[in-house]
């Protein structure tokens, strides 16, 4: 099969995308050949474009949807997401089921070529098909939807409760989404960018402003501003969950590190998301997305700003990096889609 990426290069100091046409091998007998249709512009992808990749040329992309070319096996046609993380199923974290913090992994889009191509092989156990009813641009939010709820579950409980969400970009909204759908009292957000501001409470979420009631807060920007102000707002016994990758240092005053001992908060860490394996009964975060979405719990589709054509992924970064027009999540159209 001949397929088209849009893979980065670096040359010196520059990076930039090219278009490579290449013939794919034919799957291993653990793999199945997947038509791309639609792959999300993760903000980890603009580090990539800017230099920080494990290797060039690498083909980004982690976050993708699409359809099972697997003539004769009883996987072809169907219609996919895929769980970007390739554990060694030997550590002790695989052992327990904990797939995203394995310690010998391999992943789609940074350390193998990833999902920003017109087909790739990968491997059948990672595959996990999307319901009838849920469309495959939908589906391919499955990966930071995931992410999102993996962190909210860091909670004792979410229903009857109110969070408050920094940071109203990807991540923060489906945060406060996926809250909603399972039943939080109030989602209260933060965030100093005016059109995010602006589309969040289009979407029903109530700005911050000088409340302190929350029983749960989440950094989705990764801001030492973001967590000191969290620690200064929280009540006691109060949960914090640090889910955005941090922008820089974080050093944090005494007195206000204080406050985490005195009030004895709950500091969580998050990363990525759980998984189960065909035939585990570990807990499956991207299954239960695709339940929500089914079910008409979660839209994700207000999310979705542009869905631009593969050949245009430059474009569709430097939208994200340039900030000149407002965005949420940026899509590339792989073509794979068939109905």
């Amino acid at each position: 099969m001949t397929v088209s990426s849009m893979r980065l290069v670096k040359d010196t100091q520059t990076v930039r995308f090219e278009e490579h046409t290449h013939n794919l091998p034919p799957p291993l007998p653990d793999e199945v050949t997947l038509k791309v249709a639609y792959a999300g512009v993760c903000g980890s992808d603009i580090a990539r474009y800017r230099g920080s990749a494990y290797h060039y040329p690498i083909t980004i992309g982690h976050e993708f949807s699409g359809i099972a070319d697997a003539p004769g096996q009883k996987t072809d046609g169907m219609r996919a997401v895929v769980f970007p993380v390739l554990p060694c199923h030997e550590c002790e974290p695989c052992k327990k089921g904990l797939y995203a913090l394995c310690e010998n992994y391999d992943y789609y889009g940074s350390r193998r070529d990833g999902a920003f191509t017109t087909a790739l092989n990968v491997k059948k156990e990672n595959l996990l098909p999307v319901p009838d009813n849920v469309s495959l641009r939908e589906a391919a939010m499955c990966e930071p939807a995931a992410v999102a709820l993996n962190a909210l579950r860091k909670a004792k409980d979410i229903a009857g409760r109110k969070i408050a969400v920094y940071g109203a970009g990807t991540i923060g909204l489906l945060v406060m989404s996926i809250a909603k759908s399972l039943g939080a009292a109030d989602c209260l957000f933060h965030d100093p960018d005016q059109k995010h501001r602006e589309f969040a409470e289009r979407l029903g979420f109530e700005e911050i402003g000088d409340r302190n009631d929350a029983d749960i807060y989440v950094d989705a920007c990764g801001h030492v501003s973001a967590l000191t102000d969290m620690i200064c707002r929280a009540k006691p016994c109060s949960e914090l969950i640090l889910l955005g990758n941090p922008a820089g240092d974080a050093d944090i005053p005494k007195d206000v590190y204080w406050k985490i001992l005195r009030r004895e908060l709950t500091l969580y860490g998050t990363w990525n998301s759980r998984y189960s394996m065909p035939g585990e009964s570990f807990r499956n975060d991207w299954k239960d997305i695709l339940g929500l979405m089914e079910t008409g719990k979660l839209d994700v589709k207000p999310l979705i700003t542009h869905i631009l054509p593969l050949s245009d992924a430059d474009r569709a970064l430097r939208i994200m990096t340039d900030r000149k027009e407002f965005s949420v999540k940026v899509m590339l159209d792989c073509g794979g889609e068939t109905k």
